[in-house]
């Protein structure tokens, strides 16, 4: 099966084929149709499997059907991660995939263990996408600096490690 036959728009193939994607993983196969369908999805898959790829783009082909609603820019879709390090990788993946929307997209990523003034002042202007860490994504909601209200979706990436971890709290 093909990545063309996954319901999604032309820039993104073109964005899977830079990537050296050559045809979806038995992941992206399950989650992509469902996901852009805007059905909830629970997963599970080894590592290097294109886990982040299986949710990375059917999001970004819901934001591709749905254009901001007012032509401001808020958080439509939320990634919570465990670690800084996830966090990173996954807005890459999100803007190596994002790279050819008509479009541009912002791509937030929050975490804590750094000061939270230059993470503010990224969000001023809004994101569209938001890759966060739990704590300080909290931080940054309780001193207004985010606002969640337009979020219609959200992943929780490695989740059994997000409880591991001891963000059941925050969760």
């Amino acid at each position: 099966m093909p990545f063309a036959s996954l319901g999604l728009a032309p820039a993104l193939l073109r964005a899977v084929r830079e990537q050296g994607f050559t045809a979806p993983t038995a992941i992206q196969t399950s989650a992509i149709p469902a996901i852009v369908r805007g059905a909830d999805v629970w997963a599970a898959a080894p590592t290097g499997s294109g886990k982040t790829a299986a949710f990375a783009l059917p999001l970004l082909q819901r934001l591709l059907d749905a254009p901001r609603p007012d032509g401001k820019r808020r958080p439509r879709v939320l990634v919570l991660v465990p670690t800084r390090e996830l966090a990173a990788q996954v807005a890459e993946v999100f803007r190596g995939l994002a790279q050819h929307l008509p479009q541009p997209l912002k791509i937030a990523v929050i975490f804590g263990g750094v000061s939270i003034n230059p993470q503010m002042m990224g969000l001023r202007g809004g994101a569209d996408i938001v890759v966060a860490t739990p704590g300080r994504l909290l931080d940054l909601v309780d001193h207004n600096a985010l606002q969640l209200s337009h979020v219609a979706a959200l992943v929780l990436d490695e989740a059994d490690r997000l409880l591991d971890l001891g963000f059941a709290d925050e969760l």
